[in-house]
């Protein structure tokens, strides 16, 4: 359990009081929160709110550069911020938590039923980072794989594009509630993208679907259901949230909208 908090000037600064023992404070609604491991499995923690350069919002037409410090309410009231992260903030219903939780600690506690990184998967965002080598800007698959392989790193900045076509859809019983799955789908430079949180299973970037969608736009919704229904790679596991079968379900009808919303005719 944390019995040290230390108060960075700077990222610079935090890094250096990065240990395996100390975890990064941000807003505190993840490490504050019931049941967190994170604050239980630290010995010091590093507060954030200090530091200088992590809240600015900046546009250049192109894209958007935003400091990973900068709350969820800042994000949905912003006008530089484009309208399919606003609205991906929204899903946090609470406007107190809002008001705490940042960008940077929504991604970097990589939760499966995380309110901004399927849009932030879709939309092939980028982050800056800053690690013991210096700073380095990647993309957001990379940060993950990275984080999950024990990599130090902390956000400084993430990176999306302004003038992009969006989707989003997260079902939950109610506002307030942890989403059952989470998805969110795009037109990238690259084509159509497609990306989900699903509860207790993972974030994932369905790209084999992403490809049969550019060889066949017109996909039928029967084939995206069999598609989600025999992806044997993705592990989907009963839980209190609902069976594999309907999460499967889910998923296929939600990919079969977002593709006739995106590339072909809406039904």
């Amino acid at each position: 359990m944390a019995t040290k908090l230390l108060m960075a000037k700077s990222p610079a600064e935090a890094m250096d009081f990065k240990t395996a023992a100390a975890a990064f404070l941000a807003g505190g609604t993840e490490i504050n929160r019931l049941g967190s491991h994170i604050a239980a499995d630290a010995d010091i923690l590093i507060s954030l709110k200090k530091c200088s350069g992590l809240n600015g919002i900046d546009a250049d037409g192109n894209f958007v550069t935003i400091g990973s410090m900068c709350t969820f309410q800042q994000l949905a009231e912003s006008d530089k911020v484009p309208e399919y992260l606003k609205e991906a903030a929204r899903f946090m219903a609470s406007r107190t938590k809002r008001n705490m939780a940042t960008i940077g600690g929504n991604i970097a506690a990589m939760r499966t039923d995380s309110y901004l990184l399927p849009v932030l998967f879709a939309v092939c965002a980028r982050v800056d980072v800053l690690t013991a080598e210096g700073k380095q800007n990647i993309c957001i698959n990379s940060f993950m794989e990275a984080a999950q392989a024990g990599e130090e790193m902390l956000i400084i900045a993430v990176i999306v594009p302004e003038k992009i076509k969006v989707v989003s859809k997260r079902y939950a019983n109610t506002a307030q509630s942890h989403a059952v799955l989470t998805m969110s789908s795009a037109i990238t430079e690259k084509g159509f993208t497609l990306a989900a949180a699903v509860k207790n299973c993972g974030i994932f970037r369905f790209r084999t679907f992403e490809d049969m969608i550019r060889k066949d736009p017109d996909i039928s919704e029967e084939d995206a259901l069999a598609f989600f229904k025999g992806a044997d790679s993705l592990k989907i596991s009963d839980d209190m949230f609902g069976s594999e079968e309907y999460k499967r379900y889910l998923m296929g009808v939600t990919a079969y909208d977002f593709c006739r919303k995106l590339v072909g005719k809406e039904v």
